[in-house]
C-alpha cells in the first residue's frame, strides 16, 4: 500500500485525523533540484570553452611575445582556480543526484548545500578579476607600446580617466556577478525554502 492509499484510509475511518501533505511536498522539492541539475549541465561546458579560449587571447589581441610570459602565469593560475572550483561544483552536482526526496532531512542539506555553492560560485567569478585586469593592462601597454609611447608619457587626465574606468568596470562585473548568481540558481534556492517553511507550518 503506498502513502496515497495509506492517508485516504485513514481519512476514511476518522474525519477528525489529517495527514499532512509532508511527503508530497518532499515530491515537489524534486522540480527544483531537477532545475539546478539542468542548470549546472549547460554550465559547465560554457565554462569549459570559456577557458578554453582564454588560453588564445595573446594570439586573438595581437600581444607582444615578450608579453606572453605575464599573461600565460595569470592564465596558469586561472586555470587552477578554475580547476578548484570546478571540482567542489561537480561534488555538490553529484549530491543533488543521490537526492532522493524521502526526507526533510536531507532536503534541507541540499538547500544549504546549494546556498554554499552560490557563495562559492560568486567567489570564483570575484577571483577571475585579476585576471581581467591583467589582460586589460597587457592590451593597454600594446597601444601604448604602438603609439611610441610608455605609462610615464600618459597625461595625468588620461590616468585618472582609466582609474575610473576600470572601477567601473570592476563593480560592473561585480554585480553581474552577483545577479547572474540569483538568476541562475536564487530562484532555484527560494523554491526550495517555500517548500520548507510550508512544511514548518
Amino acid at each position: 500500500m503506498n502513502f496515497d492509499q495509506l492517508k485516504e484510509q485513514w481519512n476514511n475511518e476518522d474525519n477528525n485525523v489529517h495527514i499532512p501533505d509532508t511527503i508530497e511536498q518532499l515530491k515537489e522539492s524534486k522540480h527544483p533540484i531537477e532545475k539546478i541539475q539542468k542548470s549546472m549541465k549547460k554550465e559547465f561546458p560554457m565554462q569549459v570553452f570559456a577557458i578554453i579560449l582564454l588560453a588564445f587571447f595573446p594570439q586573438i589581441l595581437n600581444f607582444p611575445i615578450s608579453q606572453y610570459v605575464i599573461y600565460y602565469t595569470s592564465y596558469v593560475m586561472l586555470v587552477a582556480i578554475s580547476s578548484y572550483y570546478s571540482f567542489g561544483f561537480y561534488k555538490f552536482y553529484k549530491q543533488t543526484e543521490l537526492y532522493t526526496g524521502n526526507t526533510k532531512n536531507s532536503l534541507w542539506k541540499i538547500y544549504h548545500e546549494l546556498k554554499l555553492n552560490m557563495e562559492r560560485y560568486q567567489s570564483f567569478g570575484f577571483l577571475l578579476l585579476p585576471h581581467f585586469m591583467i589582460t586589460l593592462g597587457l592590451e593597454f601597454y600594446k597601444v601604448l607600446a604602438k603609439k611610441g609611447m610608455t605609462f610615464e608619457n600618459v597625461t595625468n587626465s588620461y590616468q585618472h580617466t582609466l582609474i575610473i574606468s576600470v572601477l567601473i568596470g570592476t563593480i560592473a562585473m561585480i554585480l553581474n556577478i552577483v545577479l547572474w548568481t540569483k538568476y541562475i540558481y536564487g530562484r532555484h534556492a527560494k523554491q526550495l525554502e517555500n517548500i520548507l517553511n510550508e512544511m514548518e507550518e
